[in-house]
């Protein structure tokens, strides 16, 4: 069984053993088949799939996460989303617990870049608490 959540905590890490940090509660289905398989993929997904966002940050949609989308197994058996920008897949090298949640370490151990053809698509992003679109904003 696939196991999946939105998080919004996940950091590159390390520039001389590329990694990522990501916060993961206890509470979430994910965390014990990290803290199992010492392994995690991490999809960076477009904000035109903002859908996947509410399937994988609810618990009541749990049985819905992986029934639509192009998912395939990579390595480690980690299922990643074939539309996504980017996927992550990760060996975890570390793990620190922090009150309800655990943040991992995880070396990343391959990297897989979209390739759906629709290029210029926007990144889906986490700011003042709601999802947002980062596309034709200025920042200074």
């Amino acid at each position: 069984m696939n196991h999946g959540i939105a998080v919004t905590t996940a950091v590159p890490f390390s520039t001389y053993r590329p990694a990522m940090i990501v916060a993961v509660k206890h509470s979430a289905s994910a965390y014990p088949a990290i803290l199992d398989s010492n392994y995690f993929c991490l999809n960076q997904i477009a904000a035109d799939e903002i859908d996947l966002l509410d399937r994988f940050s609810r618990s009541d949609r749990r049985t819905s996460r992986f029934a639509t989308g192009c998912w395939s197994v990579g390595p480690f058996c980690l299922p990643y989303l074939g539309s996504a920008l980017t996927s992550y897949f990760c060996d975890v090298q570390g793990a620190h617990d922090h009150e309800d949640q655990t943040v991992f370490i995880g070396r990343i151990v391959g990297v897989r870049l979209g390739n759906d053809g629709t290029g210029g698509r926007d990144p889906l992003m986490w700011i003042n608490g709601r999802a947002a679109r980062l596309a034709g904003r200025e920042y200074v």
